[in-house]
């Protein structure tokens, strides 16, 4: 099962322009502008380094989370058996200059910060709001308190402290590393939002870097833009939490599908779902090519079931973006007395759109994989 938590606000904390607010830009930029280079064109060459740093918030999402979980609606989160995974999820909308290899780090953000809405390209810049030297603004002047023993606040490649603070020690630390891939994070920070739902250190969002030493070092690691919380794209910066559901308890009342070709199909899907409802999509399967035999039926009633390696996947029907995808812990395809069937919660999905359901379906080991990307739509209302 998955459930889908999204972002309320982020910002960028520009280390080249300190007292910058950038809340109200529509990308979140992580960047390395290496001393020697220019920022643009036309501009000089500059004498430091300079790093971008991001913060993206969860708020009130957390607190949702937290509800599900003691309400019993997702299991506890953490990596013992039986427990929930948690995913952050970022587009790439640009990158340039990336290294072969690198790592990106996220790590629970220690103090509380105010957004503001300034953007990057404001003329003058907005001060009003988080940056690399303030929380709040540059008027009321509270700084990252770097000197707090519960967080860590190493200035960049410059000797400007600041560009946030952050809880450090054994499990407050996530990452992601890349070879030669595509940018977008989805990054395990199940440890992280266990701490913040056990009410173990207080949720202010997470601040999402490099290291130290690639932050400081003499390699170019270029720039990555993200979709932010003001994107007009559906790509918002989004939480995945993730658990087993599976149910096998009607595996016995059913044959598991022979035919070597077959088709799967819905019995129970409709064109669109209120998007406080939890649906459970029935699916049926049958050979595609039946062997003629007599009998006193219709072939077509007769009852198959899926293996119980079957997963399904959403993807959003316009943009082919994969919404949920497949996972071989947390989409697989149940069965109960009446068939093959998995269940979806559809407030995970922003509504006012379709969405399409891709099946794979593995046997013989894993020898024989098939993809079923039929045209299963449905749409999600308000």
């Amino acid at each position: 099962m998955y459930q889908l938590y999204f972002a309320e606000r982020d910002t960028t904390l520009y280390e080249r322009y300190p007292e910058l607010n950038a809340s109200s830009d529509q990308i979140l930029d992580l960047s390395k502008n290496l001393a020697g280079t220019r920022l643009s064109a036309d501009s000089p060459i500059q004498g430091n380094t300079y790093n971008s740093r991001i913060i993206v918030d969860f708020g009130a999402q957390i607190t949702a989370l937290t509800t599900d979980v003691n309400n019993s609606l997702i299991p506890p989160i953490g990596n013992a058996e039986g427990s929930a995974s948690v995913y952050l999820n970022l587009r790439a909308a640009n990158a340039e200059d990336l290294p072969f290899n690198y790592t990106v780090l996220a790590f629970p953000v220690s103090q509380s910060w105010s957004s503001g809405n300034g953007t990057s390209s404001d003329e003058p810049g907005s001060k009003v709001g988080a940056s690399w030297f303030y929380r709040d603004s540059e008027d009321l002047g509270t700084r990252w308190d770097t000197g707090s023993a519960h967080s860590s606040g190493d200035h960049s490649a410059t000797e400007m402290f600041g560009g946030g603070t952050w809880v450090t020690g054994s499990g407050y630390e996530a990452s992601q590393s890349f070879s030669n891939e595509t940018p977008d994070i989805r990054m395990n920070v199940t440890d992280i939002v266990e701490k913040w739902v056990k009410g173990d250190i207080n949720n202010y969002g997470f601040l999402i870097k490099r290291s130290k030493a690639d932050e400081t070092g003499s390699a170019m690691f270029g720039k990555i833009q993200f979709y932010s919380t003001n994107t007009n794209t559906i790509y918002i910066p989004r939480l995945e939490v993730a658990w087993d559901d599976v149910d096998h308890s009607g595996t016995g009342s059913f044959d598991e599908i022979s035919s070597e070709t077959y088709v799967p199909y819905f019995k129970n899907i409709r064109n669109e779902y209120r998007e406080d409802e939890r649906a459970k999509f029935r699916i049926g399967v049958r050979p595609e090519f039946p062997v003629k035999t007599y009998q006193t039926q219709s072939f077509y009633i007769t009852e198959d079931r899926l293996p119980v390696t079957s997963f399904f996947s959403i993807k959003d029907a316009v943009t082919e973006e994969t919404i949920i995808p497949f996972d071989t812990t947390a989409t697989k395809i149940s069965c109960d007395s009446k068939g093959s069937y998995f269940k979806l919660r559809l407030n995970t999905f922003l509504p006012e759109r379709h969405y399409k359901i891709v099946l794979k379906i593995e046997r013989d080991s894993g020898d024989d994989i098939q993809i079923h990307d039929e045209g299963f739509f449905f749409k999600v209302v308000r």
